[in-house]
């Protein structure tokens, strides 16, 4: 079978490539690859999958993996027009991690190889860096030459130095899916991000990969380590978040109903179990930030 791993992107003459990206999905599939990825969301929202993790995105949001970390960034955005300025907006690195050869080792390379171990498990930022963070890459995607490469180790700098920051996963996420394989989560990540907001079955999910709800149940907790109850779950509180810090004109109650709960006793006990407070106090806490 084939890896799922996709092959380099980046020119053996090249140290790191860095894009600026702007379309209908950052991702649209679940993948992975041998090389780092340091991702900026300048514009667009939606929801991000990393490794067994899911969460919303917007502007500012920054994360960086390390290598074969599987990921897709889903765009709420249902059409695409760069003239009608409806699109997402990104700024992304590419790197190989042994770019840099025995330095690494060196003690002055200490920090970033410590970097370079956290993102095995992923990193996310705080947005309180991600502007002078963003400045940077913008300098780096106009430099050339030997200023690049100096820039481009300043960007991993100020990633290794900082404490600005949570890791994803508490254990590497080991990734062992084979291709067909991910295509098959695909499908199910794509069918759920797209109906969450409706009453989804395991019936339902199953007939997309001709298997029975018993089989599905065990083949989806094998491959992501959790439940599919439970990653809907999340899909849909991660949701819930998103419109309780964005929209204060919404109801607790109609915020519920768009994230796919009728009964709002139970959204607001699923949403205390994933986000350790209740709905009200979360956007007490984070609409104004």
């Amino acid at each position: 079978m084939k890896s799922a791993v996709e092959k380099s992107s980046i020119p053996e003459s090249r140290i790191f490539v860095i894009k600026e990206l702007k379309e209908k999905h950052f991702d649209n599939t679940w993948h992975a690859h041998h090389e780092c990825q340091l991702f900026v969301v300048l514009k667009g929202t939606g929801t991000r999958f990393i490794g067994d993790t899911v969460k919303s995105f917007s502007e500012a949001d920054a994360t960086f993996l390390g290598p074969e970390v599987p990921h897709l960034w889903r765009s709420d955005s249902i059409y695409f027009d760069k003239k009608s300025n409806q699109y997402t907006h990104g700024l992304v690195i590419y790197f190989r991690q042994d770019f840099i050869g025995d330095l690494l080792d060196k003690e002055e390379m200490h920090q970033v190889k410590s970097l370079f171990e956290k993102a095995r498990r992923g990193i996310e930022y705080n947005r309180s860096i991600v502007p002078r963070l963003t400045g940077m890459m913008k300098e780096l995607i106009k430099a050339h030459g030997a200023e690049s490469l100096i820039q481009f180790l300043q960007v991993l700098n100020l990633l290794a130095s900082t404490k600005e920051y949570r890791l994803l996963h508490n254990e590497d996420y080991k990734y062992k899916l084979k291709e067909t394989e991910t295509q098959r989560i695909n499908l199910v990540y794509n069918y759920a991000a797209q109906h969450f907001q409706q009453n989804i079955t395991l019936n339902e999910v199953a007939a997309l990969l001709n298997m029975t709800p018993t089989s599905f149940s065990r083949y989806f907790k094998t491959k992501t380590s959790k439940s599919f109850t439970d990653f809907l779950s999340e899909l849909r509180i991660k949701n819930a978040c998103k419109l309780l810090a964005q929209d204060d004109r919404k109801t607790i109650n109609q915020v519920s109903y768009e994230c796919g709960y009728n009964v709002l006793s139970n959204f607001n006990r699923q949403f205390k179990t994933f986000m350790k407070m209740t709905p009200k106090i979360y956007r007490e806490k984070f609409a104004t930030l």
